[in-house]
């Protein structure tokens, strides 16, 4: 079986939002794919607007690192399982119901203007960054508009034959 950390550096990242409250700590070999990752399954994503990265000399060191930093800084949205015992408090949850209703009720304006042509697609991470929310936020969002019968299930495609 193949190891699946490579040797060499880890970084620590740290991520936090714009008044300077710690979000999130992480470690990874490749912290922009990771980006990308949590850009698009963390609800809380958009609220990130500074990044921190530290390399370590290797992954067992990023590890222990990481663990000082959850145990030390307790940033909002770690996992609990991270923790582990002994830890005084869960993660918080970050709470995306009123993004979902403002991409929800954003949407649903748009479709009355007619900003959207009949047959168009919506794809998740355009709306989200239009509505400055995740990408997965923007996803639920426009699974909850189809259930509602304002777009097709189809990919998210807006009712109507598609304009000549």
């Amino acid at each position: 079986m193949s190891n699946p950390f490579p040797p060499g550096k880890s970084a620590l990242y740290r991520l936090y939002d714009s008044d300077g409250v710690l979000l999130y700590v992480g470690i990874s070999h490749y912290p922009d794919e990771r980006f990308k990752e949590h850009a698009g399954d963390k609800p809380w994503w958009h609220l990130v607007t500074r990044r921190e990265i530290v390399w370590l000399d290797d992954r067992s060191a990023a590890l222990k690192a990481e663990a000082e930093a959850m145990i030390t800084e307790r940033p909002l949205y770690n996992g609990y399982h991270h923790l582990g015992k002994g830890w005084p408090q869960k993660a918080r949850k970050y709470d995306d119901t009123a993004d979902r209703a403002a991409v929800r009720d954003g949407v649903r304006a748009a479709l009355q203007r007619g900003d959207y042509r009949p047959g168009m697609y919506l794809q998740a991470a355009p709306i989200g960054r239009h509505f400055g929310v995740a990408p997965v936020t923007a996803l639920h969002a426009l699974r909850d508009l189809v259930r509602e019968g304002a777009l097709e299930s189809r990919r998210f495609r807006i009712p109507g034959s598609p304009v000549a």
